[in-house]
């Protein structure tokens, strides 16, 4: 739990503000670590799907999955599922495999019977800033839970992410002069446009 602990610190500096969600989705990531057997990613080793939604009031468990797992947005390694839960699959790309690990619904509904989340729900706001002696208890409920009894942990089954190469060609847009990653560049003639300047300039008939 040492390194739970230690990652929540860093959970809390990336989200904001401490919550369980953001405690629920780094215990879920390291959940699915262990089922995988496998380390934290360093680089591209792992992929990430969440089942949480940006109207989902636990949108900190995305978070907690990214310092937990290593796999971030900035290393294109992590992706929302439109699910509307607190859910995680987890790949292996070298082993082409992965599991999923999701919070169990008792888990939630002693969640959302929880001083905390009365709070948030009055505010209207999950990132409400809420009284440390509200938050808690149920922070350290999230804690001291064993994994089975947090989440459910499908069987390992087989799965396969296919990607593109890199691309490490830029043009500068000879509208804005930004540069631009060549594959989304819009030729206009003799024009090279972004994406951006292509919407605000009719094509010439």
């Amino acid at each position: 739990m040492t390194d739970v602990k230690c990652e929540l610190e860093c959970g809390e500096l990336l989200h904001g503000h401490p919550c369980p969600p953001l405690t629920l989705g780094v215990r879920a990531g390291h959940a699915a670590l262990r089922a995988l057997a496998v380390p934290r990613a360093v680089e591209r080793e792992l992929f990430a799907m969440v089942e949480v939604t940006s109207d989902h009031y636990g949108q900190g468990f995305a978070d907690g999955v990214q310092v937990a797992t290593g796999c971030t947005f900035g290393k294109d390694r992590i992706v929302r599922l439109p699910h509307g839960k607190l859910g995680l699959t987890l790949l292996d790309q070298r082993r082409r495999r992965a599991v999923r690990v999701a919070l169990r619904a008792a888990v939630g509904e002693a969640l959302e019977s929880s001083a905390w989340f009365r709070a948030v729900r009055s505010a209207g706001e999950p990132w409400a800033p809420v009284p440390r002696e509200v938050l808690e208890p149920i922070l350290a409920f999230v804690l001291d839970c064993e994994d089975d009894h947090l989440f459910s942990t499908s069987p390992i089954f087989p799965m396969e992410l296919e990607e593109g190469a890199p691309s490490f060609r830029t043009v500068p847009c000879q509208a804005c002069g930004d540069l631009v990653l060549e594959p989304y560049v819009e030729r206009r003639g003799e024009a090279q446009l972004c994406l951006r300047c292509a919407e605000r300039i009719p094509p010439r008939r």
